[in-house]
């Protein structure tokens, strides 16, 4: 699904600003290969969490 720029850019804040609160500096610049798999499970739960409930 491709989604419009403004949309992309907002995700991609969002993201990083999570990442940062479990420890994951510079989200964009990394590899991500290099983050825990517990910080990553963390950051997803969270934006899967944040969607839940804008959709209801």
């Amino acid at each position: 699904m491709k989604l419009p720029l403004r949309q992309s850019a907002v995700i991609e804040r969002m993201k990083s600003e999570i990442a940062s609160q479990y420890g994951v500096k510079s989200f964009e610049d990394i590899d991500r290969g290099i983050v825990s798999s517990r910080s990553n499970g963390d950051i997803t739960r969270t934006l899967v969490e944040l969607a839940e409930k804008t959709k209801n």
